[in-house]
């Protein structure tokens, strides 16, 4: 009903006022629900950008610690030059007192000790296998024997070490190699004559590639032991890393052969005890050649042929951080040693 309808104007009003009171009820009702819309809406947004946000801190945190966690990998098992070590464990190592064993039981042990290279003799079975043997004799438990016949390599693998440690392949390192990424493995092979050299160093490439871990060879460390035997190897292989070792050469022969080494970027030389002496050495250093001798496994005979300029030993027992030790004490004054060993802990073990 409209009010103008209405003739009593007392009635009118009270009608217009009941109306204007529901319309303000409303009014009041409807502002109410969107006030609580809006903030309900602007509670929803905060915490939504709250939440937003605390995902994102929770992302950059897990970011940030899978990236510190891949760096301290990566610096655990980063691959430092060769040269940067002084210590080479011979023939993987010795165990338990016992050496020339190239077996990956002295392996795991020097590596937990520090060693990241690691020396190993090689020589073919009688069915062309390279592996770790420093010489075939009459009796494959004992790696010092002598006067035998390669074996095959199914005798070789089954015929522990003293009866107590694991024939070795160069497969075997291989495969360390690939689980190990921080070390370097160094050839010791015992042949000179070209063919056997030609024969034992294709065997050794071909083994990298039917296995697929021809990366490693990157790795490798050649001993050569005449200027021939390098070029015949190098046509085998693009080898990244070579040293030179010297066996009895007249000091004009021994400076003949460091000129060889440093027109071919070899990064060391080694020398046996014997042939060590100051004048070598200092041939050497002047070229920017590392200088080695091996075997040595006390730490007097260390520090003396440090003192006469050797860089680096190749040993069986000592430890890379007494080798480290003996090296700071002849290079470092003593007042440096001291400050060194209190920085540096693992250098005073």
């Amino acid at each position: 009903m409209k009010l103008s309808q209405i003739k009593t104007k007392e009635v009118r009003d009270r009608v217009r006022k009941s109306r204007y009171k529901k319309f303000i009820f409303a009014f009041i009702v409807l502002f109410l629900i969107l006030i609580v819309s809006v903030c309900f809406h602007s509670y929803y947004a905060h915490q939504k950008a709250k939440k937003n946000a605390t995902a994102k801190a929770q992302q950059k945190m897990e970011n940030e610690y899978k990236k510190a966690k891949k760096e301290a990998e990566k610096e655990k098992t980063s691959l430092k030059p060769w040269y940067t070590y002084h210590g080479i464990a011979h023939a993987l190592g010795g165990l338990n007192g016992k050496q020339y064993l190239n077996s990956i039981d002295g392996f795991y042990s020097n590596y937990q000790k520090g060693y990241r290279i690691f020396e190993m003799d090689l020589q073919l079975t009688s069915d062309n296998v390279l592996v770790g043997r420093h010489t075939w004799g009459d009796n494959l438990s004992d790696p010092l024997s002598k006067h035998g016949d390669p074996a095959s390599y199914r005798e070789f693998k089954n015929t522990k070490l003293y009866g107590r440690y694991k024939p070795t392949s160069f497969l075997d390192m291989l495969n360390a190699m690939e689980r190990y990424k921080d070390f370097y493995l160094m050839t010791d092979s015992k042949s000179t004559d070209t063919p056997t050299v030609q024969k034992e160093f294709s065997t050794l490439v071909q083994t990298a590639k039917k296995t697929g871990k021809t990366e490693y060879l990157d790795r490798l460390i050649v001993q050569i032991y005449n200027e021939n035997m390098y070029y015949t190897i190098k046509k085998i292989y693009p080898f990244k890393h070579f040293v030179y070792t010297t066996y009895k050469q007249r000091d004009v022969a021994f400076y003949k052969m460091v000129k060889f080494c440093k027109k071919n970027g070899f990064e060391g030389v080694t020398s046996p005890q014997n042939d060590i002496n100051d004048y070598r050495m200092d041939i050497l250093a002047k070229e920017g050649i590392y200088g080695f001798t091996h075997t040595v496994n006390n730490s007097y005979f260390t520090k003396e042929y440090m003192k006469l300029g050797v860089y680096g030993i190749y040993s069986d027992f000592m430890t890379p951080s007494e080798i480290n030790k003996n090296y700071l004490d002849v290079y470092c004054p003593k007042f440096a040693s001291r400050y060194m060993k209190t920085v540096i802990p693992a250098l005073g073990k």
